[in-house]
């Protein structure tokens, strides 16, 4: 959804959309949107009581980020699930290691 070029209401301070608007136009929740601001993910300005967001930081903070798994974390992360997994039998365990190949492309 790009905000920017979206038609949006405001009451004349160029500030941007009321944090209720841009709630409504997310779809994300006032609370939400005020956590993520708090958070200093989304920029935003109170002026008169009031909490503005600009459009185009709101399409900034929708736009889906790249993830970037470094192999030690990854490690760290399959560990961790190890850990967790009850005891499987071989067969098991081979229908497992099968699905994920098949999945990631090796098999």
């Amino acid at each position: 959804m790009n905000l920017s070029t979206t038609a949006h209401v405001q009451d004349g301070t160029g500030l941007g959309l009321l944090l209720q608007e841009a709630a409504e136009h997310t779809g994300y929740g006032v609370s939400t949107l005020r956590r993520h601001i708090k958070d200093g993910h989304i920029p935003a300005v109170k002026a008169k009581g009031r909490i503005y967001v600009r459009p185009e930081d709101l399409d900034a903070f929708l736009t889906p980020q790249p993830m970037r798994v470094t192999d030690a974390s990854l490690e760290a992360w399959a560990e961790r699930m190890a850990a967790k997994a009850p005891a499987f039998r071989p067969e098991q365990r081979n229908v497992i290691v099968t699905a994920f190949a098949t999945a990631l492309g090796g098999e």
